[in-house]
């Protein structure tokens, strides 16, 4: 019995004892607002200017990785928070229109290295349709 309890104690302490990655679990944030611009398709001017609301936004833990691991929809604001994240390193990414061809879209991202407590803010992210 005692060489059983000796086995089932070392597995858990390799296993919980390990640094843990980037991802959920943490006390840690990251915030940031997306702000939409409109542009005429046939002249280029500017019709509009806003926070955007409803807009997806996606987070990847770590670096290593180019799939994301959560997204989120912006508030009626066009602000965003990825809540209860641990320390470490994380990419931020919206797509926009891409003006120089107007079928196609890109990916904005912003990166950010969370200390392990606290709300790290992003910025604005800025995006054009």
């Amino acid at each position: 019995m005692k060489k059983y309890f000796f086995i089932i104690t070392l597995i858990c302490l390799t296993v919980f004892s390990c640094t843990k990655e980037e991802g959920e679990g943490g006390r840690s944030s990251i915030t940031g607002t997306i702000h939409m611009t409109d542009i005429n398709d046939q002249t280029g001017a500017v019709q509009a200017e806003y926070n955007a609301p409803d807009h997806d936004v996606y987070i990847i833990y770590g670096d290593d990785d180019d799939i994301y691991d959560d997204d989120m929809k912006t508030n009626y604001d066009g602000t965003f928070e990825f809540k209860n994240l641990r320390k470490g390193s994380y990419r931020i990414f919206t797509y926009t229109q891409d003006l120089t061809e107007s079928s196609l879209v890109k990916a904005v991202f912003k990166s950010v290295e969370l200390d392990g407590s606290g709300t790290s803010d992003v910025g604005t992210i800025e995006v054009e349709k």
